[in-house]
């Protein structure tokens, strides 16, 4: 499929001010998750209320950022993954759509990671379970190997391998990109959700507001940090993408993306990217937002979901 410009204003998240989420750090359960959520996105319904009418690749009609966004942060020029530490903590994410690749409506795809140029995939459920490359421009799948009798998750690469998580049976399986060949096995505890690659170490998710930072030879855990935002626990952190020296997530059953300062915990950046849900999928509650993965040769980042019809590139800008 040929690029083709989509001028869309991706939805924003207003993340700011003194009292957001005045929940206790005791806990962490499903009904602080909820009220999280809802903390944000009634937010971001707020920005966006009464803002004119823009259009998203199927012509319909989505919200843009708030008119006075202007007057309420900064003017957005900045690059999603340009100097974090020199922005407000934590900010607002807009994005526009520059493409639209083919994805697979078969995929209930778990990963989503570009490395040196090639775009690879981990699907899910059991029976079902792949690793797969994609063709970057177009995103039609070039191979596919089937998994084990496991429920797979998120994958990352490493050079000339990769290492992809399963859901409950607590294994990790590392493979030659080159033949998709299994070279290696790990074991840990827990459940395995999202991987990402940050230099010197992989960041794994579990989902709970803990990320897990491995050896990415051994998989040994080195370390924990605990995800939170304006004090609360944020939950049910599931894909991960590794940028530049911090952590963008998405919050499963949401359409919600987050940004994270892996030393701290404490998240950066919010984007609300509920206008990318396609129409055909809407309904299906297990069609989530569960792919991101960043290219560093145009500085974007590809979108998509479980059984979507769609990958979208977007350029994600974050208010200085």
């Amino acid at each position: 499929m040929n690029r083709r410009a989509l001028s869309a204003a991706g939805m924003a998240v207003v993340v700011a001010g003194i009292g957001i989420l005045a929940f206790s750090l005791l806990g962490g359960s499903s009904s602080d998750q909820a009220d999280v959520l809802a903390e944000l996105t009634e937010m971001a319904e707020m920005a966006e209320a009464g803002s004119p009418a823009a259009q998203t690749p199927d012509e319909a009609t989505i919200d843009p950022p708030s008119p006075d966004a202007e007057d309420d942060f900064p003017a957005i020029v900045d690059s999603a993954v340009k100097d974090p530490a020199e922005r407000a903590t934590p900010a607002a994410a807009t994005f526009e759509i520059l493409d639209v690749l083919t994805h697979d409506t078969s995929a209930f795809t778990q990963g989503l990671e570009i490395f040196d140029g090639r775009l690879f995939e981990s699907t899910g459920l059991v029976g079902q379970s792949s690793i797969r490359e994609l063709d970057l421009s177009t995103g039609s799948v070039l191979r596919s190997t089937g998994v084990d009798d496991v429920f797979a998750e998120g994958l990352t690469v490493l050079g000339d391998t990769a290492v992809q998580l399963t859901w409950q049976d607590g294994v990790a399986y590392r493979y030659d990109t080159e033949t998709f060949q299994r070279v290696d096995t790990y074991t840990y505890d827990g459940e395995g959700w999202g991987l990402c690659h940050d230099e010197d170490q992989l960041v794994m998710s579990n989902g709970t507001p803990t990320l897990q930072f491995r050896d990415p030879d051994t998989f040994e855990l080195r370390s924990t940090v605990d995800v939170t935002f304006s004090g609360a626990p944020v939950d049910e952190l599931n894909e991960l993408e590794c940028v530049g020296g911090t952590v963008w997530a998405n919050i499963w059953k949401s359409s919600l993306i987050i940004e994270i300062d892996p030393g701290t915990g404490e998240v950066l950046t919010v984007l609300n990217a509920a206008s990318l849900t396609p129409p055909e999928v809407a309904e299906n509650a297990s069609a989530v937002l569960n792919g991101i993965a960043y290219d560093p040769a145009d500085d974007t980042f590809l979108l998509t979901g479980k059984l979507w019809p769609a990958i979208y590139r977007v350029r994600i800008q974050v208010a200085e």
